[in-house]
């Protein structure tokens, strides 16, 4: 999940990271001004030219419309959440949709499961929840610098799964930072493992998005598409695609940024243990608010892993959505006292504001399109018009949507490149004949893998801004672990994706 803030977070102090960077590099200056003149010449120019044949003209004017949407969304002339909210204006005055039917996918179910996977993360960060739980897993594992690797990288995957990853690289990357300068001052001089520290935090923050609905914008965003389309999938069957995933790379991840670490001794283990114990000391006792969000964040994600196998058998269960869960969840934290008169609830409407409002605004904008193509059959025409790779290999179809994807989301926002790429997936889909789920799953984890770059993600800015890593450092262990992403995501999309969607999804 990206964007929420870091709330309760408490930095290790002579490592503060300052922050977070935006996601994205976007075109620059000069780039966002000629982006904002070329969208609407290209969208004019489109027009002046006219339909193709058997296209009607108000599915033209939606070709138009996402010619403008995606040259500001890659140039970020207007920012990208301003930018989802123009089928608003631009389809009810086309007549490509009324002003309803272009409004309802902002109010779309799987966007409320969205929020209140949004507010239980507040409240995570809020009290400081996160901070205690990587902790305790990155100093379960021991104090030899090769384990605390594994231990950061364990506990930043964890968390990821749930929270921001930005939040959750912005925690965790001032306690990698402060473990490596002790292990230096007392002795252990590896300038690597500072390295090794901050990057497994980084690309380990971004990898556990992978892995639940709520892990990323990008997954969320899927899901709507892929809903669309009559592929319903439940928090559930995503998990069976992403968690593989993840226990496939967080491995390989380790591996590959502990290697060249030097020697360690018993000494330096007991240095390292001896660092995490002070970092544990200084959060304090648990809070009674730390437990109660606890207990709510325990329930909530229960009962989306229960919600097929139990919840829907019992009486008065049987419509309970993934949705109505993450709502149930969000409304506990605003009743429930915290037991701290300053702050009486888990979670109060401040807090709640802060979440990221524009990703869920993105969101609906990219549903408003993809179910205005639909409306106008512009998705229809243009699976008609690529019917000519039918005789091509979907493997090779694939790889190349996943090249192209790889590519642009270590320069741009992940989620506006995914958003302009899936109407072509579909499209795609639709002309080899095969369930969209088995493009969209891949190409929508493929926009998480940008490594290489410190403006593919804000996770990868915190490290490169710590000044450990360098940037050849980045692009060489960025590589490896692309490569390895890429073959993990295929090999999961080959193995499970077409079992998953034999699993019921009520």
């Amino acid at each position: 999940m990206s964007g929420a803030g870091t709330g309760g977070v408490k930095a290790v102090p002579g490592a503060e990271i300052e922050g977070p960077p935006a996601e994205g590099g976007g075109a620059g200056p000069a780039g966002r001004k000629l982006g904002l003149v070329l969208g609407p010449a290209i969208a004019i120019c489109l027009q002046l030219v006219g339909a193709p044949g058997g296209l009607s003209a108000e599915a033209w004017w939606v070709v138009s419309i996402m010619a403008l949407m995606l040259v500001w969304w890659v140039s970020e002339a207007v920012p990208i959440a301003a930018t989802a909210l123009v089928p608003l204006i631009a389809l009810p005055l086309t007549g490509a949709a009324t002003a309803a039917e272009a409004a309802r996918p902002y109010a779309d179910p799987i966007l409320f499961l969205f929020i209140g996977g949004f507010m239980l993360a507040a409240a995570i960060e809020r009290w400081g929840l996160h901070a205690r739980i990587a902790l305790t897993v990155a100093g379960a594992v021991g104090g030899h610098p090769m384990a605390l690797v594994a231990g950061f990288i364990l506990a930043a995957g964890l968390l990821s799964l749930w929270i921001s990853n930005t939040a959750t690289a912005l925690m965790l990357t001032p306690i990698a930072v402060a473990v490596a300068r002790a292990m230096a001052d007392n002795g252990h001089r590896d300038p690597r493992l500072g390295v090794a520290l901050v990057l497994g935090v980084a690309y380990a923050a971004s990898i556990g998005g992978m892995g639940t609905p709520v892990g990323s914008p990008t997954n969320v965003i899927a899901m709507g598409f892929l809903n669309e389309r009559g592929v319903d999938l439940s928090f559930v069957q995503w998990m069976m695609l992403g968690v593989p995933v993840v226990v496939v790379m967080l491995p390989i991840l380790w591996f590959i940024v502990t290697r060249g670490l030097l020697t360690a001794s018993a000494d330096d283990a007991a240095r390292g243990r001896a660092v995490l114990q002070r970092a544990r000391e200084a959060l304090g006792a648990a809070t009674v608010a730390e437990k109660r969000v606890l207990v709510v964040f325990a329930a909530v994600a229960s009962a989306w892993m229960l919600r097929e196998l139990v919840l829907v058998k019992l009486p008065g269960l049987e419509r309970l959505s993934d949705m109505g869960i993450a709502i149930v969840g969000a409304l506990a934290l605003f009743i429930l006292s915290s037991g701290d008169p300053q702050r009486p609830r888990l979670l109060d409407w401040s807090s709640a504001e802060r979440i990221p409002w524009g990703i869920v605004i993105l969101f609906g904008g990219g549903l408003s399109l993809a179910a205005a193509m639909d409306g106008t059959g512009l998705s229809a025409w243009l699976g008609e018009a690529m019917e000519g790779l039918r005789g091509l290999e979907p493997l090779i179809i694939l790889l190349a949507l996943i090249l192209i994807t790889l590519i642009a989301t270590e320069m741009l926002s992940n989620v506006a490149t995914l958003t302009a790429m899936l109407p072509i997936v579909a499209a795609l889909a639709a002309a080899l004949g095969i369930n969209p789920l088995l493009l969209v799953f891949p190409v929508t984890l493929t926009a998480s893998l940008g490594f290489m770059l410190p403006i593919a993600t804000a996770a990868n800015a915190i490290a490169f801004a710590t000044g450990l890593p360098s940037l050849r450092t980045m692009l060489w262990k960025g590589f490896l672990l692309n490569v390895a992403g890429v073959v993990a995501i295929l090999a999961v999309n080959t193995l499970f994706a077409e079992g998953v969607l034999d699993q019921p999804a009520p």
